[in-house]
């Protein structure tokens, strides 16, 4: 009776390791997928269940002070864990922006690396941001008086006069006569600062780009050309200069006039940038003609 004993022990055991044996490989599955679970979390979600967000990304290289196209844009999707929080999700809201520094390929635009051309008045950023195409700024030094009495103000047009001497001269006589003539030195003439206050332009300024980066022109510019401020500044009658838009050669005329006469701004009435042929003034002519034996120095 012991060989049957002895056999049925052995069974019981056999039945106890091929258990524990299951347990184990349930366990170590377990463990195993756990692991992975966590690796594919750790790596940023690639796989089908990965948490995923809209971010503006570059298409191209964008250098630095570049207005941004759309061509040059795309939205991508990419894992919530990579998306800056800085991040544009939309085209609408970086085209028609310029960069403050240079944006890579495939680089995420932020927030922090592009401007927007309507609050640079309202930021302090640099005036050359709203400087027009092809145009520079220039300061000239005013008054209160020189100023039409400190109202002109950041996006107001002006005509500039000057006041100049004439020198005559006959063999070696010389005769030199103070402010004997005025004429206008630039009609419509831009003011782009007064002190340091800019002028602040509506978005997109002159020109929106479309889904191809085509432009076209926009409500930014009066039918006349003139472009529209978006914000009123208040008056600075105790500014001492005032920026204004020209081009490089009438940048070089205001200044030579400035050097060698008096000038003062005219403010034009608002819409009004028609240019007329405007002949000089001369001293002589505020003689009346019956003024018995006027004398000219």
């Amino acid at each position: 009776m012991a060989r049957p004993l002895a056999g049925t022990a052995a069974g019981r055991t056999n039945r106890r390791l091929l258990l524990l044996a299951l347990v184990a490989g349930v366990v170590a599955a377990i463990l195993i997928y756990a692991t992975l679970s966590r690796s594919s979390a750790s790596t940023g979600g690639a796989g089908a269940g990965a948490s995923m967000a809209p971010a503006v990304v570059a298409k191209q290289d964008i250098p630095a002070r570049t207005k941004i196209t759309t061509s040059m844009l795309e939205v991508r999707q990419v894992p919530t864990d990579d998306r800056s929080e800085l991040a544009y999700t939309d085209l609408t809201q970086v085209v028609g922006r310029v960069t403050r520094y240079p944006i890579a390929t495939n680089e995420q635009v932020l927030s922090t690396k592009v401007v927007s051309l309507a609050s640079v008045a309202k930021t302090g950023d640099s005036l050359s941001y709203v400087i027009p195409e092809g145009k520079r700024a220039i300061s000239i030094e005013v008054s209160e008086v020189v100023s039409s009495g400190g109202l002109v103000l950041p996006g107001d047009y002006v005509d500039i006069i000057g006041v100049f001497d004439v020198t005559f001269g006959a063999g070696d006589q010389e005769i030199t006569v103070d402010k004997y003539f005025s004429r206008i030195i630039l009609q419509n003439i831009e003011v782009l600062a007064v002190a340091q206050t800019v002028v602040d332009t509506p978005p997109e300024a002159g020109t929106t780009t479309g889904a191809e980066g085509e432009t076209a022109t926009t409500g930014a510019e009066t039918a006349d050309g003139q472009r529209v401020r978006n914000t009123e500044a208040a008056p600075e009658p105790k500014a001492t200069t005032v920026t204004l838009s020209a081009t490089p050669q009438e940048a070089q005329l205001l200044f030579l006039a400035e050097e060698n006469g008096v000038l003062r701004l005219a403010v034009r009435p608002y819409g009004d940038s028609e240019v007329q042929d405007i002949p000089f003034v001369a001293e002589t002519e505020l003689i009346p003609p019956n003024l018995p034996r006027p004398v000219v120095r």
